[in-house]
């Protein structure tokens, strides 16, 4: 009665009409599903794909090129600032070694006039200016500073020496001042103090030309000061080289006394002026007044420059490079414009093309979006134009080939719902006319099978139904058996559960020993790797200190070019003695052992280049041994990492056993109560069985209802 009465209210609510509701089907599906989805509204907003696509990729793709940006800009920053740091020092050394390369023969003139034994004699014996011209030795004293100028006319300018008693000087012109002349009001008179004074440029008057002077003490066997000997050196030469210097496009090199006046400088203006007279910062005076050599940052007339001060050998000069802070950071400014400016094109570029490629992809969906409208409508007229070969092109292929099959499907599910209707009515042997494709081949299958499966069921059901009766007595025995056996099972159960809660505890100490273990490896292998950083750190130590090796070669091969220079000096210096006679014995002695000193200089050169080839070579097995321990750790470490991945699978390993020992025990436990409740049942069932006698001929007469093959 109940399903003629289904089948009467559907047939009353679908009277022949073919047109399914799918927008009703659709709603129920979407909250079959979890979702409750609002079908045929066309919406456009913020959280569209388009919008999606230009956000997520747009983020990310600024992100990282301003990540990019910025630590190219760092990267370059401290190259081209490493680059004009050298630059900076290079040129001042250069500038440096070159000044001192040219003052260091005339250094060395003046101290060979200062320990000459002719002019050393006449210092001694003379008394008075007027005695001076008189004197025997004169002539051969005014021969050997004349022989000295001679030896580099174009930049010695005039060789001299004076006498401290008698307050008088002689030059190599044959001068010879009068008593007006003071040797305490001289610029280089502080040489009296025992070293080699190097003085301020001045205008020389009989020659108009600008020199420096050399003044060095000429001293007796004991020590005590006789007088000064020295000689004026024409700036020419020095200033044309100064000039040479050029540090990018505007820097330059400057030459400072060891008071701190300017000897050279691009602008003649400054040329004499003393540094403390200045508007320079003070840390730079300080450095000069130290004599301090190194890279510094100062500020003069207001503007910020970089420079590096360098000492002209043992002279007092100092030579300070300087370029504008502007000039400095050019480089780095023009490369963050660069950087800016690509920056800025290319996320334009990237916008544009993602808004294109977002264009393409929207377009076909909004068709297919206003075709699927159309079917939650029930309007199955669908035709759709998209002709792309991507997953969208094969998304609307896919629903054309849909709305075919909705077509056919109609057809099925009236048949099928006209095969049910019979069947509610007690007539279950159906045919079926059309050839189910898809799904609909299963749904055929199963009306089929439900109707043959219905008449195994009701013929089978008639004859247990027979059989009831007879097997209910014995099923009253069995229960009461049963319920006994049950009895026995739970006993066993409850030892069966206290031994499963005794292993669990055991797997749970297993696993925290493996996470224990994991955390160790994890320790080590951190210790490792940083282990690793440090044999890194020393490599690279070990390559600067090469490095400053190969620059200490270079400074020898200097040294070796001086004591070259200074042996052919000493020659030279051995035949003006030889051809002075007698008179130049002691000139002869002392080129001799300067002479020596230049071989022992070479000598030990030499050696110490071996030394330092040696040095290099140790280094260089260094570099070798520390390759190997680094390749040594990097390979503990991947066994380490092994090892550890191995301790976390046993730990992970133990803490699935352990979940499956506390599922074990919990299914021991239910099947205690199971078989308790079983017990419990089985005691019912005994009473149960008589009434199943009385239902079974109660369904024989059900089944009398029903149509069978």
């Amino acid at each position: 009665m109940a399903l003629k009465k289904i089948k009467k209210e559907k047939t009353e609510n679908n009277p022949g009409n073919k047109k399914i509701d799918m927008k009703a089907f659709a709603a129920v599906f979407s909250k079959k599903n979890g979702k409750t989805q609002s079908i045929g509204t066309k919406s456009e907003h913020k959280n569209g794909i388009s919008n999606q696509i230009q956000s997520r990729i747009g983020k990310s793709v600024i992100l990282v090129l301003v990540v990019i940006a910025v630590i190219a800009t760092l990267m370059v920053n401290n190259i081209v600032k490493d680059a004009n740091d050298t630059e900076l020092q290079l040129e001042s050394q250069v500038a440096s070694n070159q000044i001192y390369a040219f003052f260091s023969p005339f250094d060395t003139m003046a101290t060979q006039l200062a320990v000459n034994p002719e002019i050393q004699f006449l210092l001694k014996t003379v008394s008075i200016p007027e005695s001076l011209a008189k004197h025997s030795g004169y002539a051969d004293a005014l021969t050997t500073i004349q022989q000295i100028q001679a030896l580099d006319e174009e930049n010695i300018n005039s060789v001299w020496f004076a006498d401290l008693d008698a307050s008088v000087i002689a030059t190599s012109s044959g001068y010879i001042s009068d008593e007006s002349w003071d040797i305490y009001d001289r610029p280089w008179s502080h040489c009296l103090d025992g070293k080699t004074v190097y003085t301020v440029p001045f205008l020389e008057t009989t020659t108009g030309k600008e020199v420096i002077t050399i003044a060095t003490p000429i001293l007796d066997k004991t020590g005590k000061v006789l007088g000064v000997s020295g000689m004026d050196i024409a700036t020419d030469v020095i200033m044309v080289n100064m000039a040479e210097f050029k540090i990018g496009n505007n820097g330059y090199v400057m030459l400072l006394s060891e008071d701190g006046t300017f000897v050279y400088h691009p602008d003649e203006s400054v040329v004499g002026t003393n540094i403390n007279d200045m508007k320079i910062s003070n840390n730079l005076k300080e450095a000069i007044a130290n004599k301090t050599e190194g890279l510094m940052k100062y500020r003069t007339n207001g503007q910020s420059k970089y420079g590096y001060l360098a000492n002209v050998g043992e002279t007092g000069y100092m030579v300070l490079s300087c370029i504008t802070n502007w000039e400095y950071n050019s480089s780095v400014i023009s490369l963050i414009l660069m950087f800016v400016v690509i920056f800025i094109l290319g996320l334009v570029v990237i916008v544009l093309s993602m808004r294109k490629a977002a264009a393409r992809i929207v377009k076909p969906l909004g068709e297919l979006n206003d075709a699927a409208m159309k079917l939650a409508d029930g309007d199955l007229d669908v035709e759709l134009n998209v002709t792309s070969e991507d997953e969208v092109g094969e998304l609307g292929r896919s629903i054309e080939k849909t709305v075919k099959r909705l077509k056919e499907y109609i057809n099925y599910i009236d048949e099928i719902s006209e095969v049910l209707a019979q069947m509610a009515n007690g007539k279950l042997a159906i045919q079926l006319k059309y050839a189910y494709v898809g799904e609909f081949q299963k749904v055929k299958d199963a009306l089929i099978h439900i109707s043959e499966s219905i008449n195994e069921v009701m013929h089978n059901i008639k004859d247990s139904s027979e059989q009831v009766s007879v097997g209910s007595d014995d099923l009253a025995k069995a229960a009461q058996s049963l319920a006994e056996g049950a009895e026995m099972q739970a006993a066993a159960i409850e030892e069966l559960v206290a031994t499963a809660v005794t292993v669990s505890e055991q797997v749970e100490e297993n696993k925290d020993d493996a996470q224990q273990s994991a955390r160790h490896t994890n320790e080590v292998t951190i210790m490792m790797e940083e282990s690793q950083q440090q044999m890194d750190r020393m490599r690279g130590a070990m390559n600067k200190i090469q490095e400053a090796s190969n620059k200490v070669v270079g400074i020898i091969t200097t040294i070796e070019d001086i004591a070259e220079q200074t042996n052919l000096l000493s020659l030279n210096a051995s035949i003006e003695a030889a051809r002075a006679g007698e008179a130049g014995r002691g000139f002869a002695v002392v080129a001799s052992e300067i002479g020596k000193l230049a071989n022992e200089s070479a000598h030990a050169v030499n050696t110490t280049r071996d030394l330092i080839g040696v040095s290099l070579a140790e280094i260089k097995n260094g570099n070798a041994l520390v390759d190997d321990v680094v390749a040594s750790l990097t390979q503990a470490v991947e066994k380490i990492d092994e090892v550890n991945a191995m301790i976390q699978k046993t730990a992970e390993n133990a803490e699935v056993q352990m979940q499956s020992m506390l599922q074990i025990r919990d299914g021991v436990e239910e099947m205690s109560r199971g078989i308790q409740d079983n017990s419990a049942m089985a005691e019912e069932t005994s009473a149960t069985s008589e009434e199943l006698a009385a239902q079974a001929e109660t369904l024989n007469e059900l089944v009398q209802m029903f149509e069978l093959k």
